[in-house]
């Protein structure tokens, strides 16, 4: 009787550490590598990477994706904006001030340089509402 418990429960215990084992190897397999995007991704293209892998938690790969966004398109100034703004966002979301508050100030003087109406208005507006709320200590002397 006590060498049926002693086996019952060492298969017990095998079972166990197979179903983990098997667990594990799902999660593993579930977790997916940096695509990286095509030589002819179009600009959405390649944003809506970088959004989908923000969205899945992933900022590493979103941050990569907005860097390849700015290093093929980067010279359109619409483009330009758009991904250091959201390279920006990033950072103010994760707290990371230090990173975030240079580039909005750019993006503020970019805006203060060219004609209005040249650029989407919509991320002079996001950059000051968040630069806003970056704490003093982070920002330049000359704002």
């Amino acid at each position: 009787m006590k060498i049926t418990k002693k086996i019952t429960k060492k298969v017990m215990q095998i079972a166990a550490a197979g179903f983990f084992i098997a667990l594990s190897s799902l999660f593993c397999s579930c977790m997916t590598a940096r695509v990286e995007p095509e030589a002819d991704c179009s600009v959405l293209e390649i944003v809506q990477m970088a959004q989908d892998s923000y969205d899945k938690g992933n900022t590493a790969d979103a941050l990569y994706y907005y860097d390849v966004l700015l290093s093929r398109y980067g010279t359109d100034a619409s483009v330009y904006v758009e991904g250091r703004y959201e390279i920006a966002h990033i950072h103010f979301k994760a707290k990371d001030y230090e990173k975030a508050a240079p580039i909005y100030e750019e993006i503020i003087a970019i805006f203060n340089s060219v004609m209005p109406g040249t650029l989407p208005e919509a991320y002079r507006k996001l950059s000051i509402n968040d630069y806003s709320k970056i704490p003093q200590k982070f920002k330049s002397a000359e704002n």
